[in-house]
C-alpha cells in the first residue's frame, strides 16, 4: 500500500485533526474524518457504483459492465464481464450487497435479482413477481438490504404502477421485501406524515436510500432534511428525525411538477449515503449549487460537470443511537468520489477518489482509506 502523502497533509491544512487520539469521553459525539492511507487497483475505468464489506470491495464499471473485486491491499481479485445473452447472463444491475458469508446479491429494474458466490461467480438468477418500472437511477444508491434471508429493495411497478406518476410516493407503498425461498414479494413502507412528499405540493423527484439495524429500518428521501424509521418486518412508521444541515439547498414545493427547464437554474442538495451500525447512523450528503452559482458558471453543459465539486460541497453527520444527538458537520473533501460503504464508526472504509476534479490521469483506480475518529 502507498501513503498519499501531499493529499494527506492537504487533507490536515483543511482544519481535520492528524494527531494520534485515543478514545475520549463515550458520551462524545463529536467525530473528525482522517485519510490513513490509499489502495491502488489495476484497472481503467468509470465507476458506476461499488461496496466494501466483510474484507472486499466490489464494483462496476459503466463503460465495459466490468464487475470487479478486490481486497483491502488493493489487489484485484475478480474482473469479469458477463454475458448478455445465453446461459449465465446478466443484465444491467444497480445496487448490490454482500452479506455475512460473503454472497453476494444485486438488484436490477427488470425482474431480476442475482445472486453471486464470493468469487462473483453466478449462483442463481431470482425473478420479482411482477415487471419493474423505474428506467434509471442514483449513482451508488443504497436501496437493497438483507433481512432475516429476505432481500428488502427499492423496486416499483407493482400492479403497473410507475414512479414517474404525479403524487407516486405520496400515493403508494415504496418498498418491496422479497423471500428469497420463495421467490414471493410483498409491499411495505408508506411515506409518512413527517415527509414532505405525503403532501399534495409538488417538488423535485427523491431517490431513496435506507440501511437497517437489528429490526429498525433508517429511510430517505434524497432531498428531504429527514431520517424516517419504521420496524420490521411489519413496515410500521415510528418516527422522524431531521439532521439539520447549515447548507442544503432544495426546490420549494409547488403547485406543479418540477420541469427539466427548472432543473438546469440550480443543483438541489442530496443525501449521498446512509450507513448504520448498533450505536450509530452516518450520514453523507452534497449541499447543492444555487442558481445563481449554477447559470454563471454554465453548469449545466457538459463540458462543465467536472466542476461541480468546487461548489457542491459535501458532508458527513454521525447520530448517537444511545444519546439521540447529531453531531456537528464534517465536510468531506471534494477529492474524494463517492464513498464504498461505512460498515462502522470502529472501522477503516474507502472511497474512490475523484481524479476528473484532482485533473491526474492515472492507468489504475485509487481508493483512500478512511477513518472516523471520536474526539
Amino acid at each position: 500500500m502507498k501513503i498519499q502523502l501531499v493529499p494527506f497533509l492537504a487533507f490536515c491544512l483543511l482544519g481535520f485533526s492528524c494527531s494520534e487520539k485515543t478514545d475520549s469521553s463515550s458520551n462524545s459525539n463529536e467525530w473528525e474524518l482522517v485519510i490513513e492511507d490509499s489502495i491502488q487497483v489495476d484497472f481503467m475505468g468509470e465507476i458506476w457504483m461499488g461496496t466494501f464489506e466483510n474484507g472486499k470491495g466490489i464494483v462496476k464499471d459503466i463503460t465495459t459492465q466490468a464487475v470487479l473485486q478486490f481486497d483491502s491491499t488493493g489487489k484485484l481479485l475478480v474482473n469479469k464481464v458477463f454475458p448478455k445473452d445465453g446461459p449465465g447472463k446478466v443484465d444491467w444491475f444497480e445496487s448490490i450487497v454482500i452479506d455475512e458469508k460473503g454472497e453476494v446479491y444485486a438488484s436490477t429494474s427488470f425482474n431480476n435479482i442475482y445472486h453471486f458466490d464470493p468469487n462473483l461467480n453466478l449462483l442463481e438468477t431470482l425473478k420479482m413477481p411482477f415487471a419493474g418500472e423505474a428506467r434509471g437511477g442514483l449513482r451508488n444508491a443504497r436501496n437493497l438490504a438483507k433481512w432475516n434471508n429476505k432481500l428488502l429493495l427499492w423496486y416499483p411497478g407493482r400492479e403497473g404502477i410507475s414512479p414517474y406518476i404525479d403524487n407516486f410516493y405520496r400515493d403508494y407503498p415504496l418498498l418491496e421485501l422479497f423471500d428469497i425461498n420463495t421467490q414471493t414479494s410483498i409491499p411495505l413502507i408508506n411515506t409518512p406524515p413527517t415527509s414532505k412528499f405525503s403532501t399534495a405540493e409538488f417538488f423535485n423527484r427523491p431517490y431513496m436510500q435506507f440501511t437497517i439495524e437489528s429490526d429498525s429500518l433508517y429511510l430517505t428521501f434524497t432531498n428531504e432534511e429527514q431520517v424516517h424509521v419504521y420496524t420490521l418486518p411489519e413496515g410500521k412508521w415510528i418516527r422522524s428525525m431531521g439532521f439539520a444541515p447549515t447548507d442544503f439547498k432544495l426546490y420549494p414545493g409547488q403547485k406543479a411538477p418540477v420541469t427539466y427547464e427548472q432543473m438546469m437554474t440550480m443543483s438541489e442538495a442530496m443525501i449521498m449515503g446512509i450507513y448504520s451500525d448498533p450505536k450509530h447512523l452516518i450520514l453523507t450528503y452534497k449541499g447543492g449549487i444555487d442558481s445563481e452559482t449554477f447559470i454563471q458558471n454554465e453548469l449545466k453543459n457538459r463540458e462543465n460537470f467536472h466542476r461541480y465539486p468546487e461548489f457542491n460541497r459535501s458532508y458527513l453527520k454521525v447520530y448517537s443511537l444511545n444519546h439521540a444527538k447529531w453531531s456537528t458537520e464534517i465536510e468531506i473533501p471534494a477529492k474524494i468520489d463517492f464513498i464504498l460503504n461505512i460498515e462502522s464508526t470502529d472501522q477503516s472504509f474507502y472511497a474512490l477518489r475523484n481524479d476528473d476534479f484532482i485533473g491526474e490521469e492515472q492507468e489504475y483506480l485509487t481508493f483512500y482509506k478512511l477513518r472516523l475518529r471520536q474526539k
